[in-house]
């Protein structure tokens, strides 16, 4: 395989989805595009675009302004030259991940490509959860048909294996008490781009902000205030999944820059990480939530790995009842780095962007914990998992 490096990346804050988004007044491909740019900047490329041989963007429910293959619809959104083609790639949740993942494959052919941009963009106030989709009538011939939505599946993980309320919101409460205190230590600070909006007002109109943190993080929350909340999905007496231990819906896009060894030295591009593993599986779907207990396991073999060489895991936190059951099912749900600024509970989980959300954050606290190796993985929806492994390369 050639050397190939992710050599910088960047993403938005995470806005909360909604009429209360701060991004509900900006277009999914208008904020694909600002953070595409960023990305060129900080990588000293912003008069060399014509550079980029592609740009492969994650994002999944691709309709409204999420529509019109917008990876190659914010290519021109942000000015690039006409030569920059674009596409777009859909794996549910693990689209952004999926990108990085296309974008090594490409340049490793060795069919021309050496410069590609990849990362991912989700606007879920604009397109929710379940919209405009028309799901098979047939799908219960196959699995049971609940699994199109994605809570009921966390319930059916958190009854077969025995994964408590408790549990649940011990860990909701671990990711916002982590991101909170990465946030006031300003240690996402580096990653995310500012971007002025006009924010939404309680009365209607509108104001203008700076949105450089994340909107969904909740410092006071307590195992008190979490009991509180009453069963989403499922309202029987074995319900367990509620709104403060699922993660959240979101706006957000996150870009990174995947090069050649070669294209590196020609352009003064500086490595960081390096892609060592990647593998995505499939599961039941009416179990989509293991997914990454199925992923890692494979991924490690495939890298010839043993899971204590891993120093940091980036586990999605889709609900709270899968996270559990896949980092004990792992040996690591008290692993001192396990999602250690928090995860999809308290930062978000805007669908397309998470991948490569997660790739960012990486690049960012690699670092700074000192780390030679990290775990990326994530469930995905209709029963899939994805897991990547990290080696840093940096100074």
């Amino acid at each position: 395989m050639r050397e190939i490096y992710l050599v910088e990346s960047v993403r938005s804050g995470i806005a909360k989805s909604g009429k209360k988004s701060w991004f509900a007044n900006l277009r999914g491909d208008d904020l694909a595009a600002l953070v595409m740019n960023e990305l060129m900047r900080r990588a000293g490329l912003e008069n060399k675009k014509e550079e980029l041989d592609d740009v492969i963007l994650g994002g999944t429910a691709l309709i409204n302004d999420m529509g019109s293959n917008i990876g190659r619809y914010a290519t021109i959104m942000a000015g690039f030259p006409y030569s920059v083609p674009g596409c777009t790639v859909d794996r549910f949740c693990s689209s952004g991940v999926q990108s990085i993942f296309n974008a090594y494959a490409q340049i490793n052919m060795g069919w021309g490509s050496e410069l590609i941009l990849a990362g991912g963009v989700q606007q879920m106030t604009t397109v929710p959860m379940g919209f405009g989709r028309l799901h098979n009538p047939r799908l219960g011939e196959f699995t049971d048909a609940n699994a199109i939505n994605m809570g009921w599946t966390a319930e059916m993980v958190a009854r077969k294996y025995g994964i408590t309320r408790e549990e649940q919101d011990q860990m909701a409460m671990e990711s916002h008490a982590k991101a909170h205190k990465a946030t006031v230590e300003g240690l996402f600070k580096d990653e995310i781009f500012p971007i002025e909006v006009d924010a939404p007002t309680g009365d209607g109109g509108t104001t203008r902000m700076i949105v450089d943190r994340d909107q969904g993080i909740r410092p006071g929350t307590t195992m008190e205030t979490l009991a509180k909340l009453e069963p989403v999905f499922l309202k029987d007496d074995k319900a367990t999944v509620t709104a403060g231990n699922s993660s959240q819906t979101n706006d957000a896009a996150a870009m990174t820059l995947v090069a050649s060894k070669e294209k590196c030295k020609e352009l003064g591009l500086k490595p960081k990480m390096k892609l060592i593993g990647f593998t995505a599986v499939g599961v039941d779907p009416a179990y989509m939530g293991i997914g990454p207990a199925v992923a890692i396991p494979k991924v490690l073999k495939q890298a010839g790995m043993t899971i204590d060489q891993i120093d940091i895991w980036e586990i999605n936190e889709a609900f709270a009842a899968q996270a559990v059951y896949c980092t004990k099912e792992l040996g690591i749900r008290n692993h001192p780095l396990l999602n250690p600024r928090g995860s999809g509970i308290s930062l978000g989980h805007p669908l397309g962007c998470t991948g490569a959300r997660i790739a960012t954050t990486l690049m960012h606290e690699m670092p700074y914990y000192g780390a030679k190796y990290a775990v990326e993985s994530m469930c995905v929806g209709h029963g899939q998992g994805v897991a990547a492994i990290w080696e840093w390369v940096g100074d």
